[in-house]
């Protein structure tokens, strides 16, 4: 092997070297591009929870209140109607 064709190896080496490492940047960059959307991803379905858990929670709230007001209504029927009379 010659001077020359030692030469043009090292340069086809060299090159080849280059494109890894720029590929191998590219993979980082988006890898981190990814990671960054599932994070995102994360806390906008942990946003979702907190909202459908809340509105759960004043779902219920609202079932007490109107339970609530059942028995407040029984107890002024009781007050005002006659015991033998049908509801």
């Amino acid at each position: 092997m010659g001077d020359e064709e030692l030469k043009q190896l090292i340069a086809s080496n060299a090159k080849a070297i280059e494109a890894l490492a720029t590929s191998i940047t590219e993979l980082k960059q988006e890898w981190h591009r990814d990671r960054r959307g599932i994070y995102e991803l994360l806390a906008r379905l942990t946003r979702s929870q907190a909202d459908f858990y809340e509105t759960q929670s004043d779902f219920y709230r609202r079932f007490d209140e109107i339970d609530a007001r059942q028995a407040r209504m029984l107890e002024i029927l009781d007050r005002y109607l006659p015991p033998n009379s049908d509801r």
